[in-house]
């Protein structure tokens, strides 16, 4: 994995986050209840979308989130990916890692280049400080 597999994505609301593609074939689907995606089957009524990792930290854990999610990327099962195997794998990520379906419409392109990544506007929380 390199600097550039460190995707930043959007759900189309404004806020970008730092994501790792674990299987780029659409083929999950988010669960009817909370719980991790599962495969899509063909009763389905969802969108079958990539599975993806996501880092959820604060503004101020941000520079972390590319070397976590490297970390559990190199950690994470080989698709094909088996059901019992994504759960172990859930268990074992850190608080700030999440487990999500996302469809490629949503993938912006590398962390590296996000949007805004150079802003110069204060965040809340640097806004807060001074």
């Amino acid at each position: 994995m390199t600097a550039h597999d460190v995707m930043a994505a959007c759900y189309g609301i404004g806020a970008i986050y730092p994501v790792v593609i674990l299987d780029e074939n659409p083929n999950w689907v988010r669960p009817p209840r909370r719980g991790i995606p599962e495969p899509a089957s063909p009763t389905t009524d969802d969108t079958p979308a990539m599975l993806a990792l996501r880092w959820t930290g604060t503004t101020a854990h941000q520079a972390t989130a590319p070397d976590q999610l490297q970390a559990a990327f190199d950690r994470a099962p080989a698709p094909p990916i088996e059901p019992f195997e994504l759960e172990a794998f859930r268990r074992s990520l850190p608080p700030s890692l999440h487990l999500i379906t996302l469809v490629r419409q949503h993938v912006i392109g590398p962390w590296s280049e996000r949007p805004g990544r150079l802003s110069t506007h204060p965040t809340p929380l640097t806004a807060r400080q001074s």
